[in-house]
């Protein structure tokens, strides 16, 4: 019998920049998905969260658009790639919130794929299990994300950071400041991320590529996109200056300029809310309350639309601020929001039991 921790992610700067080849500066954090699991000739896995067993052989692998389907993909992409595997018995659970944009979806890919990476002696290498976990969403599930949440959830160290190109790779370690936590607040508004909103915004960013004859974001100025149309210029105008507030968000965490990094991530926020239409109500109430009640900064995180938002907060005041924001919240919505306080984590590890 194996356990497997794997990790949720938290985007402190850099949104929507992965999938034009651009910067991002997430951090694994210490809320995870916990899969038990051993070794069998097909696939039997129970979901606490759902409480629903899913079966399925291996010899005809398809969707059936359900949680499942993240599950299905991990198998489907090893035996695509011609990676001989049995099947599993497992039991999923753990404390990572489902549906609220900390990459529960990258989080349960990457708990089978380890679990099958150490069970079967595949020897993958943890870029090679991100890249094969994103084919797995780009391909089966049809989700057409970027690297980001795949990399983050492998190559997570604790009490550090990520600085990514998500064109070449390369990525650096960056410690983060000891005496300062995340809020993840999360609203309780639910959010697919395979919804045509993002996809709309996947396709506008690619169009505008060619049309510029770049290959990256990071090959692009703003003054280069006067004569496009006023949607695709407003929506890469505002990648362009992300990828930009990521170089100056990671010299300022090296520094440990914290005031600057806050304010980075916060204008982050209203540049998503204003130019890339991906925020809503209730995160921009949070943002703007968590920044009232005492937090260097605070943005939605992932792909908007609903689900997270995150503050970076004084470690004695974080607890503070979460509840103030709360009780805001509350008379403002009629809902009780979930949140929590999280910190850096490992990347997904698997041990015997």
């Amino acid at each position: 019998m194996y356990r497997v921790d794997s990790p949720g992610r938290v985007n402190l700067i850099g949104e929507h920049t992965d999938y034009t080849l651009g910067y991002v500066m997430p951090m694994a954090i210490d809320l995870y998905t916990v899969l038990h699991a051993q070794m069998d000739d097909k696939v039997r896995v129970y979901s606490r969260v759902f409480r629903d067993v899913r079966e399925f052989g291996l010899d005809s692998i398809e969707r059936v658009n359900d949680w499942s389907d993240y599950v299905r993909a991990i198998f489907w992409v090893l035996r695509e790639e011609g990676h001989r595997i049995g099947g599993m018995k497992g039991i999923l659970g753990g404390d990572l919130p489902i549906g609220s944009g900390l990459s529960s979806s990258a989080s349960l890919e990457l708990a089978v794929l380890a679990f099958l990476n150490e069970a079967y002696g595949l020897k993958l290498l943890p870029i090679e299990m991100a890249l094969l976990a994103q084919k797995a969403e780009n391909e089966f599930v049809g989700v057409p994300c970027g690297i980001l949440d795949q990399f983050t959830v492998v190559h997570g160290r604790k009490d550090h950071v990520i600085f990514l190109d998500t064109d070449t790779l390369r990525h650096e370690y960056i410690e983060f400041p000891r005496n300062v936590q995340v809020l993840v607040f999360y609203t309780g508004v639910k959010r697919e991320l395979s919804s045509s909103a993002y996809a709309e915004r996947k396709r506008v960013a690619e169009e505008t590529l060619r049309l510029l004859g770049k290959r990256t974001s990071k090959d692009a100025d703003e003054r280069e996109l006067r004569n496009l149309p006023s949607l695709y210029r407003r929506f890469f105008g505002y990648i362009v200056r992300e990828n930009r507030r990521v170089l100056e968000a990671r010299d300022a965490l090296k520094s440990g300029d914290v005031n600057t990094l806050g304010e980075l991530m916060t204008d982050s926020h209203w540049d998503l809310a204003r130019n890339y239409d991906v925020s809503s109500e209730e995160l921009d109430f949070f943002v703007r309350k968590a920044v009232e009640f005492g937090a260097y900064g605070a943005k939605l995180t992932g792909a908007g639309f609903g689900g997270s938002a995150i503050a970076l907060v004084d470690s004695d005041r974080a607890l503070d601020v979460a509840m103030r924001v709360t009780e805001e919240y509350i008379k403002h919505f009629n809902w009780e929001p979930d949140y929590h306080l999280v910190s850096p984590s490992d990347g997904v590890t698997v041990r015997r039991v």
